[in-house]
């Protein structure tokens, strides 16, 4: 019997906004590039143009999430910044570096929306008696993402949510499932996670023994995945918990 249902965010409880087509370098160029001018205005000298500053930090980006997913380090901005600030000579404190997060994070937090029917959906869960949990895979400092989803209505119905950066172990490691599922005292078997990629949230809830529910999007397509069910918009999770 199913007693939980834990989600993934970025994707799946919140939307973020992608600039120009859509690309992830596109839109983690928007944060990056609040980190070089927060430099500048300290009054760093960096020895990159801006755009060279962009290429060579989204490039350390995308090393350190394929690393991070697949276990072999924990990727956080602000060491993330700090790695990319020590190309050029820089080290920064921890004050600055808590400054440069934000500016990272600033321009990407304000294109977030709830997802359609989010709020309704886990007002629902709740009302019931299901449990409700968030794993994120994310650089950012969870309370960032807690802001936001408290800022959407979200934060209220989510008993318990962990952020990979903050415990250093990310999706698909079944690891991070286990925590939450101790964490809301209920057995792989006997709940279900919702998600958007099928590779860390599909492929890791069933690896953790749990049922996965794929939410279908463009962006990270299907290959030989198998959910147990496929949603187009979160309501259509309640009918099938309970038919």
């Amino acid at each position: 019997m199913i007693q939980a249902v834990i989600f993934d965010m970025g994707g799946t409880l919140l939307r973020f906004a992608r600039a120009g087509s859509g690309t992830w370098r596109e839109f983690e160029a928007q944060g990056i590039r609040g980190v070089y001018r927060y430099l500048i205005e300290q009054g760093h000298p960096l020895r990159a143009h801006e755009d060279a500053f962009v290429d060579a930090l989204f490039a350390r980006m995308v090393a350190g999430w394929e690393q991070a997913t697949g276990g072999q380090i924990n990727l956080r901005a602000a060491e993330w910044i700090a790695a990319g600030a020590a190309d050029h000579a820089l080290t920064l404190g921890e004050a600055a570096l808590l400054e440069a997060t934000r500016r990272y994070a600033q321009p990407l937090r304000a294109g977030i929306a709830a997802a359609p029917g989010a709020a309704d959906t886990l007002a629902a869960l709740r009302e019931r008696g299901y449990r409700v949990g968030l794993i994120s895979n994310t650089a950012w400092p969870g309370e960032l993402h807690l802001e936001d989803l408290d800022q959407h209505g979200l934060l209220g119905q989510i008993e318990h949510a962990v952020f990979s950066g903050d415990l250093g172990v990310w999706k698909p490691n079944r690891a991070i499932f286990q925590h939450a599922l101790d964490a809301l005292g209920v057995a792989p078997d006997q709940a279900v996670f919702v998600g958007d990629n099928p590779r860390e949230d599909v492929r890791g809830a069933q690896g953790a023994g749990m049922r996965a529910v794929w939410v279908r999007n463009d962006t990270f397509p299907l290959t030989d995945e198998r959910p147990d069910l496929t949603i187009d918009a979160l309501p259509e999770l309640l009918p099938w918990l309970e038919p």
